[in-house]
């Protein structure tokens, strides 16, 4: 009994400390967005005078694509607590740096055919929002398999991430020809949020796609990559058909993108089906590997 309660109470510390280092690096986190990413975001203005909801889900999104990218190192054994701690801190911090170039890279490449940071700021636009909370949540889970491996080193790390990110742009390019309707002008021009959560379920699903893609340990450049490209062919192209799915069961006799784009006032319900048939999927594919 004595045994149980101390290995309880070692285990409790060791969660309590994680907490607390967490916490401190969402604080860092949030510190380096205002400072480094949207430099004209003054946090507590935005958020407790202007009340503005657009900034509040993007940096909900960063903070949770923060937490996503943290699960790839907590998992891993320590001798002690202060090697946990230290570790933690380390990888968090490399984590923080990460998840900015990949805001940077979403905003150029993904949310490119207008200004995020005046959508979200100045206009409060919940669909561009939605997308950069999306671009976030995806570049998380993408760091959590790249980044927190045993083997490989930051190299592959590196690469792995870059190529990830590389996919994420591109279906953010294929996407609108897939629904045929222009969902960036309908995010600038409409300030419609349906058409910014179906993107952001899109991409939440294909970071997710990445992840289980590059989460076996790493062997050596040719088999591994190989490996992980052959899965996330086969991954993706298993997303091919979910939007079709999607119409045919889950709405049938209804048009989603009708309801998102054609509806005086856009459908968010329409749009939430969507992205959860994405994400749902992509969770569905990830359990079969």
């Amino acid at each position: 009994m004595n045994e149980i309660i101390i290995s309880f109470l070692s285990q409790a510390s060791i969660i309590a400390i994680e907490l607390l280092v967490g916490f401190g690096l969402f604080w860092l986190g949030q510190l380096a967005y205002q400072k480094l990413f949207r430099i004209r975001l003054e946090l507590n203005l935005e958020l407790f005078v202007k009340d503005n909801p657009a900034v509040a889900v993007a940096l909900v999104g960063y903070y949770f694509g923060i937490v996503i990218a943290l699960g790839g190192v907590l998992g891993q054994t320590a001798t002690n607590w202060q090697d946990k701690a230290i570790d933690l801190a380390t990888y968090g911090a490399t984590v923080i740096v990460f998840m900015l170039a990949g805001a940077w890279i979403g905003d150029k490449l993904i949310l490119r055919q207008f200004n995020c940071e005046r959508e979200i700021i100045q206009d409060q636009n919940i669909g561009a929002a939605n997308v950069e909370a999306g671009n976030h949540i995806a570049n998380g889970l993408i760091l959590n398999s790249a980044l927190a491996g045993e083997s490989g080193g930051w190299l592959v790390g590196l690469v792995s991430w870059l190529i990830g990110l590389g996919v994420l742009v591109l279906v953010s390019y294929v996407y609108p020809r897939v629904t045929k309707y222009n969902v960036f002008a309908e995010i600038e021009k409409r300030n419609n949020p349906a058409a910014g959560v179906a993107l952001a379920g899109l991409l939440i699903a294909t970071g997710n796609i990445i992840r289980v893609a590059f989460s076996p340990e790493f062997e050596n450049w040719l088999v591994s990559f190989t490996q992980y490209g052959l899965i996330l062919l086969f991954c993706l192209g298993s997303l091919i058909g979910i939007r079709w799915l999607a119409d045919l069961i889950l709405v049938p006799g209804v048009k989603i993108s009708d309801e998102i784009v054609n509806q005086e006032i856009p459908n968010v319900g329409a749009a939430l089906i969507e992205a959860f048939a994405y994400i749902a999927a992509s969770f569905l594919i990830a359990w079969c590997f």
